[in-house]
């Protein structure tokens, strides 16, 4: 029976391929969409699952009332501090990650960049990192080993065995260098990991890496990130306060005697491991970060293509059924039992989904990158790797087919089982309720698509009160003087100031003490000299800009060192003077890390992202810190040039240009509003599927509406109905469908934009002309999708017809 089955459905494709072609499209389309998000959210969930401990290990996470994000470094001995006198501590593990990059050679001189990890033997005792040879235990008993990856490994020892052999290890800047001694080779850490790393060295070498005359105290060197093994912790507040009174008692007591300031508070929190990936947003680290949020709209975008695939298919089929309830008539007279036509819808409604999941596969490498380019992450499909994720999916599409194939038989029973020729309402209401959905989808999509679009469109435009764009922040060690006269030298270079970037998506707010009422004002501190508002295009409202022979004692960005008398000058935005309530700010005096004095206001720019409102800042260049940071402006389309002028000033000098480049800062509109971005590309992209898809239910609906008033029209013409009267009851119901629809829609997703306009501090309007063009939109593609249908009809010999029935 499965055979005959089988072999009838081939010969149904054949005869009707142009039928069936058309109607496995639309469903086609939606799986491969689905897939790709379903590769891709499996792949997000699957972050640091290897990890057999990850429920039970925690990393201490520092807050700070001063700026936007938080950190994770601590002092030395917190961890061993806390195994000792908290129960509930069984392990630890500190790690230590250099933004710098370091150089590893070996004895053949074969010279490679690493990103060094400096860590505990323990960390391998609490992480699922393998080792692919080599031994952990001589990893802990060598105060120089080294751990290396197979990328590593092949570049710098090919197929010799690496253990026991030396690597030179460097910074690109600086003349530092110490022997390691390869102990082990790491499997290559996989990318479903949030902790990265080439190599790891034992934390005894620390002390070597600090660099000479840099002392390591256990209270006083604060730059590793600590991760403990608790698996008995039942209430964490209670835990997280029992460390935080312990490390303020310990810190306070074996502080170093050089360094006598008193901890008063100690601010943390604990981050399970399995959270880390989704929820660090705003910790300041190296680390790779995944967005909760955006995993949820994909995978709702996912499901709902899911679902559009189901109803554009269930409508399709229903809508060309006509011909088929005669063909299961004839098969039920003949002897045909209600099994075998219950198993034949089955059978061809699975084929049909197995021929979905096969066009997913082929088309899979084909379409990755362009998927990759809209969610922003590409992960690679492997056979042997990821077949559990296709296998899942697999079942998932075998229980779509199985689905509509019941879901098919049970509105088809009474045509197909009935002795009377009348039919049941049932068909005619699940096409109503499945092409309704579909418009209501492609509404929201586009109404939703059009205020994602106004707000990047409203980010991208809005008078921010400065020029970020073709500007470079270079740190230029000790070359800044010959840096500065290469790039003046160049007619593409229009203008250079020392100071940070203005832009910040980390920030922190320093005390700025009003000396004449005490009043102290939460302020972002920006280091600029005199041609730095010029540089940046800032509008000096009042007051005059900066004085650079007046500076005090400091290293300026040239690395030089400057001798000057008296008070620092600075800069002040409208929002400090408001906050500060200064009706006369200019020559008031200031204590900002050093006596100062406001000797300019400047308008107020959104030097962060539009997330956030405007905050008080003060610029200055003479205060007890400084930067070797310097600006440059150039103009359009000549960023590679001067990136190749720094370069060769490098070159020159025998010195790396890759350290440099590693720290070189450019203000990226993209990387800024990633999110944003994503998700406008990412709806684009599927409202385009949803209007080919929906187009397609609206052409088989509309063939089904006119197949079924057939006799109807016939008789309408014969009494002298014209062919526009015609169209229009044909088309009356899609009108009052897509009415219906926007209705719904309107409400809903005006709902859920205005939360998601609530991510910003700075936003667009929700305007009633956006609704109305969507719902326009919809009215005009759905009147075109069935009119050339329903203009056919229309047309149609009233003799043929009434001859047919």
């Amino acid at each position: 029976m499965l055979f005959k089955i089988l072999r009838q459905y081939l010969r149904r494709i054949m005869r009707n391929y142009k039928i069936y072609a058309v109607s496995i499209l639309g469903m086609s389309v939606a799986i491969i969409a689905s897939f790709h998000i379903y590769h891709f959210v499996y792949k997000e969930l699957s972050v640091d699952k290897f990890h057999e401990k990850r429920k039970d290990i925690y990393r201490l996470v520092n807050n700070s009332s001063n700026t936007n994000t938080q950190s994770v470094t601590t002092f030395l001995p917190v961890g061993p501090t806390l195994k000792r006198k908290i129960p509930e501590v069984k392990n630890y593990s500190r790690i230590t990650t250099y933004a710098e990059p370091h150089k590893l050679k070996n004895e053949a001189g074969i010279e490679l960049k690493a990103s060094p990890r400096f860590t505990d033997p323990s960390f391998f005792e609490l992480l699922n990192f393998d080792l692919k040879e080599g031994s952990l235990s001589k990893f802990a008993d060598t105060p120089n080993g080294i751990l290396i990856s197979e990328k590593l490994t092949n570049g710098l020892f090919g197929s010799q065995n690496p253990i026991g052999k030396q690597l030179i290890i460097s910074k690109y800047r600086g003349e530092s260098k110490w022997s390691l001694e390869v102990v082990g080779v790491l499997k290559n850490i996989p990318e479903e990991s949030t902790i990265q790393g080439d190599c790891f060295i034992n934390n005894e070498s620390l002390e070597i890496l600090a660099g000479k005359g840099y002392e390591i105290r256990p209270w006083n060197y604060g730059v590793v990130e600590l991760f403990i093994h608790a698996p008995d912790i039942r209430d964490l507040k209670e835990f997280t306060e029992k460390v935080k009174n312990l490390t303020v008692d310990e810190a306070n007591l074996m502080r170093n005697p050089k360094y006598p300031m008193k901890i008063e508070h100690f601010d943390i929190e604990f981050q399970r491991l399995d959270k880390m990936y989704f929820h660090s947003t705003n910790i300041r680290e190296q680390k790779n970060k995944g967005s909760l949020q955006f995993v949820k709209i994909i995978s709702i975008v996912g499901l709902l293509a899911l679902l559009l695939a189901i109803s554009n298919y269930i409508v399709m089929n229903l809508g060309l059924s006509l011909t088929r309830v005669k063909e299961f008539k004839i098969k039920r007279y003949l002897g045909t039992s209600k099994k075998q036509v219950f198993l034949q819808f089955i059978i061809e409604s699975v084929l049909n989904a197995m021929v979905c999941f096969a066009l997913a596969l082929i088309t899979y490498p084909l379409l990755s990158k362009a998927i990759a380019h809209l969610i922003g992450v590409e992960y690679h499909l492997k056979l042997e790797k990821d077949y559990i994720l296709i296998l899942s999916f697999l079942l998932i599409i075998l229980f779509i087919g199985f689905t509509i194939g019941v879901f098919q038989y049970f509105l088809s029973y009474h045509s197909v089982f009935s002795i009377n020729k009348t039919q049941t309402s049932n068909s005619w209401m699940t096409k109503r309720v499945l092409i309704n959905f579909q418009l209501f989808l492609f509404i929201g999509l586009i109404i939703s698509m059009l205020f994602i679009r106004k707000q990047v469109n409203y980010i991208e435009t809005k008078d921010i009160g400065f020029n970020f764009k073709n500007v470079l922040g270079v740190i230029p060690d000790k070359y800044g003087e010959e840096l500065k006269n290469e790039l003046l030298s160049k007619s593409y270079v229009e203008k250079i100031a020392g100071g940070q970037t203005i832009f910040k998506t980390e920030y922190r707010l320093d005390d700025v003490t009003i000396q004449s009422t005490q009043e102290k004002v939460k302020s972002m501190i920006v280091l600029g000299d005199a041609d730095y508002l010029e540089l940046y295009d800032i509008e000096l409202l009042y007051g005059k800009t900066l004085n650079t022979s007046k500076l005090q004692t400091f290293y300026n960005w040239t690395g030089n060192l400057v001798q000057r008398n008296g008070t620092v000058e600075v800069l002040v935005n409208e929002e400090f003077v408001k906050r500060a309530n200064l009706k006369n700010p200019i020559g008031t005096p200031l204590y900002v890390n050093s006596n100062s004095v406001i000797v300019g206001v400047f308008k107020n720019i959104n030097n962060t992202p539009l997330y956030e409102s405007i905050q008080p800042i003060v610029i200055g260049y003479d205060f007890s810190f400084f930067t070797s940071m310097f600006q440059v402006r150039f103009k359009e389309g000549y960023k590679s040039q001067v990136m190749d002028d720094i370069a060769s000033v490098f070159n020159r000098n025998n010195a790396s240009f890759d350290y440099i480049k590693d720290f070189i800062e450019y203000i990226d509109y993209e990387d800024i509003y990633k999110k944003e971005l994503q998700l406008k590309r990412l709806l684009e992209a599927f409202t385009v599927i949803v209007l080919f898809i929906s187009i397609l239910g609206l052409v088989a609906i509309s063939l089904f509406i006119t197949n079924s008033k057939t006799k109807e029209i016939g008789i309408r013409k014969v009494n002298g109905a014209t062919i526009n009267e015609i169209m229009f009851m044909l088309n009356k119901d899609f009108i009052k469908w897509v009415v219906g629809s926007f209705i719904l829609a309107c409400p809903i997703t005006y709902y859920v934009l205005k939360n998601w306009l609530e991510n910003f501090a700075y936003k667009t309007a929700l305007s009633w002309w956006v609704f109305a063009l969507a719902g326009a939109f919809t009215l005009i593609i759905t009147l075109l999708a069935v009119s050339w249908q329903t203009y056919r009809a229309a047309k149609q010999n009233p003799v043929k017809s009434l001859r047919d029935e």
